[in-house]
């Protein structure tokens, strides 16, 4: 019997993200949008063959070894922080040779987030793998019972 994955509920975020698109449509493309702590979520793909469920999540410009990703009480918990993305050698309100730094528009999100999701009774947790590769972060969780 398949078992679906099913994002498991996560409060609001949904109802932040269209009220995000709401201000951004009233009050234009250089407005500024402010998230508060933990309020991003990174986007997630998820597949299913025979033998895995294969999930990515889209971490660009996050350093792998600052992830947190634990399988635990049938939850796949997936932490982190992404830092605000800066030119090189640039900081907000910093001065340089060439003047100082000023934002015009911000929509790359950064900060804390955290992805938690139920994990089918089919997926064996301790065969969990995961790799990061070009910005994305694979977890492969293979079905109990099915080996390579």
């Amino acid at each position: 019997m398949n078992v679906p994955l099913q994002v498991a509920a996560e409060d609001t975020s949904g109802m932040a993200d269209q009220m995000g698109r709401w201000l951004d449509r009233v009050l234009g493309p250089d407005y500024q949008r402010y998230r508060g702590e933990g309020a991003w979520r990174p986007s997630i793909n998820l597949y299913e063959d025979g033998e895995s469920y294969h999930l990515v999540a889209d971490l660009a410009g996050i350093e792998p070894e600052t992830m947190d990703l634990r399988a635990e009480k049938g939850r796949l918990i997936l932490r982190g922080q992404r830092p605000s993305p800066r030119p090189p050698g640039g900081e907000a309100g910093q001065a340089s040779a060439s003047g100082s730094l000023r934002l015009h528009l911000m929509e790359i999100d950064h900060g804390p987030f955290q992805r938690t999701l139920e994990l089918p009774e089919a997926v064996d947790a301790e065969r969990i793998e995961a790799h990061y590769r070009h910005g994305f972060l694979w977890v492969k969780m293979p079905k109990e019972g099915r080996r390579p």
